[in-house]
C-alpha cells in the first residue's frame, strides 16, 4: 500500500474544543498549508509579515492540512505559494496542544492488493499501540538522535551533524549555511558572519571561547525543544514497547530505526513521558543506563523535561473505509479512510500497525483475531 502519493491524499484538519470569541486577547487564525511544514511556515510569516502566530499542533508537510493558532498581531488574510491564513475570530489566550479536541483525518490509501487490508484496518481502529511516529524524530540522522548526543555529552558531534545535515525542509540559505560548515568547521569568526539570524549567537559562543555545550544553549529555544523532546518520545516508544512485549507482543511495528511490539487492545492505561523529575527517572532509569546515559546533560542547556501521562493506546473513532479503483494504479484498489484520532496521536501509525497486522495475517502469524482485544 501506500500513501501522501499526492498531498491531496492525506489530509488533517484540527477540531477545537472553543468556538471562536468575538472579542479577546489574541487573534485567532485558520491556517491550510500543503507542502511546508508548521514550523516552517510560521517562521516564514514571521519573518515576511512580522506576524508571530503559535500554534496548537505541528501538522505534516507532504499533507493538506487546518489548523489554528493565535497571535497578537492583527492581520485578516495571508496568502502565499501552498498557504491562506486567516482571522476567524479571538480568544481570550494564547493556543496549546490542550485546546485540540481531535483532529480530522481523510486518507487515501493507494496500490491495494490485499483482500484481507480492510479488515486488518478495523481491528487496529479498535486500538493501536500509540507510538510517536517518524515525524517526531525529524533530528534523527543515521547516526542517531542528535538530542540524545546532547544528552550523552556528545555536544560538538551533536552540533557538527546538525549543522552539516542537509534536510527537505532547509531554505536554499541554510542548504549554502551546511555546506560551508562543513568545509570551515572551527573557523567560527566566518561562519558567525554569514549565518542568518538564528543561529549567529550559536558561532558567536564559539568565537568568545564558550563550549559547545553552552552553544546548543544559544539555539531557538523551540528548535531546541524540538530536538531534545524527540529524545522524549523515542523513550517513551522504547517503554511502551517493553511493556507489551512483558504483555505479550503479537507482532512488530518498525518505528525510528526501532522494531516495536504491538498487540491490538483498549486498555485504557498511560505512561508517563520522562521528566527530571526523580520517580520519573527511576522509571527511566534502564533505557537510559541501555543508551549509554549516565545523567541529563541539560543545566546549561536551560531545558527541562517535563512529564506527561500519555495513553498507551489510542482507537481511530469513526472509522469508514470506501473502496475504489486506484486511477494511478491500473488493476489495484484505493480506499478512502475517513476517521479521527485524539490530539497527539499519529495517523500514520495506525496505518503501520494495520498494514503489519494485514501481512501477518497473510503469512499465517499470530496477532489476526477479529474481534479480540489482544
Amino acid at each position: 500500500m501506500k500513501i501522501k502519493v499526492k498531498p491531496e491524499d492525506f489530509i488533517v484538519r484540527e477540531k477545537l474544543k472553543f468556538q471562536p470569541a468575538k472579542k479577546g486577547k489574541y487573534v485567532l487564525y485558520r491556517i491550510e498549508k500543503r507542502g511546508w511544514g508548521t514550523l516552517e511556515l510560521l517562521s516564514y510569516v514571521k519573518l515576511k509579515y512580522r506576524v508571530d502566530i503559535k500554534h496548537a499542533g505541528l501538522k505534516d508537510k507532504n499533507a493538506l492540512t487546518v489548523q489554528y493558532g493565535t497571535s497578537l498581531q492583527d492581520y485578516p488574510v495571508i496568502k502565499g505559494d501552498g498557504f491562506l491564513i486567516q482571522k476567524v475570530g479571538y480568544w481570550w489566550v494564547e493556543i496549546g496542544p490542550s485546546d485540540i479536541e481531535e483532529n480530522l483525518f481523510t486518507i487515501k490509501i493507494r496500490d491495494v492488493d490485499s483482500t484481507s487490508l480492510e479488515e486488518a484496518l478495523q481491528q487496529a481502529a479498535k486500538g493501536f499501540p500509540n507510538y510517536y511516529d517518524e515525524q517526531r524524530f525529524g533530528s534523527r540522522t543515521p547516526e542517531g538522535l542528535i538530542g540524545e548526543m546532547l544528552l550523552r555529552g556528545e555536544a560538538e558531534r551533536a552540533l557538527f551533524l546538525y549543522m552539516t545535515g542537509i534536510r527537505a525542509s532547509d531554505s536554499p540559505q541554510i542548504r549554502e549555511l551546511k555546506k560551508l560548515v562543513k568545509t570551515r568547521w572551527r573557523e567560527w569568526e566566518v561562519l558567525e558572519k554569514v549565518s542568518p539570524h538564528m543561529y549567529k549567537p550559536v558561532f558567536r559562543e564559539l568565537k568568545e571561547g564558550g563550549d559547545f555545550l553552552r552553544a546548543w544553549g544559544k539555539m531557538p529555544r523551540g528548535l531546541l525543544s524540538l530536538i531534545l523532546s524527540a529524545v522524549q518520545s523515542y523513550y517513551w516508544n522504547i517503554l511502551l514497547g517493553k511493556k507489551i512485549q512483558e504483555q505479550g507482543s503479537e507482532f512488530f511495528v518498525k518505528i525510528a530505526g526501532e522494531r516495536l511490539p504491538c498487540k491490538i487492545s483498549s486498555d485504557r492505561c498511560t505512561l508517563p513521558t520522562m521528566g527530571n523529575d526523580e520517580v520519573s527517572l527511576k522509571l527511566y532509569r534502564g533505557i537510559l543506563t541501555e543508551r549509554g546515559i549516565e545523567k541529563l546533560r541539560i543545566k546549561e542547556l536551560d531545558f527541562k523535561f517535563r512529564s506527561k501521562e500519555r495513553a498507551c493506546f489510542a482507537e481511530a473513532r469513526g472509522l469508514k473505509i470506501t473502496s475504489m479503483e486506484d486511477e494511478l494504479h491500473p488493476g489495484k484498489k484505493a480506499f478512502m479512510l475517513n476517521f479521527s484520532l485524539p490530539p497527539g496521536s499519529y495517523a500514520t501509525t495506525f496505518l503501520k500497525v494495520a498494514d503489519s497486522l494485514d501481512k501477518n495475517k497473510k503469512a499465517g502469524l499470530p496477532g489476526f483475531e477479529p474481534g479480540s482485544d489482544g
